[in-house]
């Protein structure tokens, strides 16, 4: 196997690929680094948890730090979402920050949610004081690497198929690794209230008890979300929606409601917002695939894009 080396490489074009390293978007990366940023410091705040409690301490020592963790994922997507609307606005969109978005993407939504739903997972497991599930580690190993290499797959698919037309950017194929991020870190921030008596909401929607469904489910909840991402179930896209759309007057009356709910109590209305997300997309597909046979949108065929890639192929 032959090494590939830059002296091997001709003045004139060895200088082109230098030059293109060097025009990268200073600004629009920044804010894509903030991603990353917090996506690690939400893996380090969970191993603060391990790090500064002893074996079989209760969840209540700890709940501190799961909550920072999953509102710090939450904080990582707003600079997700301004990465790329910055770099449209500066015209500094380049395929050097699409990479780099998608690299800290895979940290954020793919390493760092499964990581927290695990740990979540194994303090109440690994212990006699805290068993609400039985002591299987190597389940919970599969379940958390099934969806980190689903989040990966998820990514790479989207770079390769996303194109720049606006048709492109209304829906998702397969449910976006933030929607899954978000359903992880919801329900585990849904978690740390159950102790909290000043949580009202969430005790008229579960008691005390049922709380531990959350943690029981947790391995099968980062399965579905694994799959439904490499999936092709549709999602719409959220905030090309809301902003671009016209809605009717009880759409909005329905947001207010929902903002009030959340500057309330921001866990319960956060996890109820992404599941409902998830079962939206669920409820789209069902209905595309009663209606017209098929899940995707009209015009798309992914049967003809598959038989000119194969042709591509044949001919080179």
């Amino acid at each position: 196997m032959t090494s590939t080396r830059l002296e091997d490489f001709p003045p004139l074009r060895r200088r082109r690929g230098l030059r293109r390293l060097k025009d990268v978007p200073v600004l629009p990366s920044l804010v894509t680094l903030g991603n990353l940023f917090f996506g690690f410091l939400a893996i380090a705040k969970v191993a603060d948890a391990l790090r500064t409690t002893t074996p079989g301490a209760p969840f209540s020592a700890v709940v501190d730090l799961f909550e920072v963790a999953a509102i710090l994922i939450f904080v990582a997507m707003v600079f997700d979402a301004l990465d790329g609307r910055i770099a449209r606005m500066t015209g500094q969109a380049t395929p050097f920050g699409a990479q780099l978005d998608s690299m800290a993407d895979m940290v954020t939504f793919g390493v760092a949610p499964a990581y927290l739903g695990k740990v979540l997972v194994d303090w109440h497991a690994q212990t006699d004081a805290n068993n609400l599930l039985p002591k299987h580690p190597k389940l919970f190993y599969v379940a958390a690497a099934i969806y980190v290499l689903c989040a990966a797959l998820r990514l790479a698919r989207f770079n390769v198929e996303t194109g720049t037309d606006e048709d492109d950017h209304k829906e998702f194929k397969g449910l976006p690794s933030p929607a899954a991020a978000a359903v992880v870190a919801s329900l585990v921030a849904f978690f740390c209230t159950r102790d909290d008596p000043k949580e009202v909401l969430g005790r008229m929607v579960l008691a005390k008890e049922q709380f531990d469904w959350i943690v029981i489910g947790m391995p099968a909840v980062l399965v579905v979300l694994g799959l439904l991402m490499v999936s092709r179930v549709p999602y719409p896209h959220a905030m090309h929606a809301m902003v671009k759309g016209r809605h009717s007057f009880p759409f909005l009356a329905g947001l207010v409601v929902l903002i009030g709910i959340a500057a309330v109590e921001w866990q319960f209305a956060l996890a109820a917002v992404t599941l409902g997300y998830v079962v939206s997309g669920l409820l789209l597909a069902g209905y595309r695939l009663v209606t017209t046979g098929r899940i995707g949108r009209k015009g798309d065929d992914d049967d003809d894009d598959d038989g000119e890639l194969r042709e591509q192929l044949s001919r080179n």
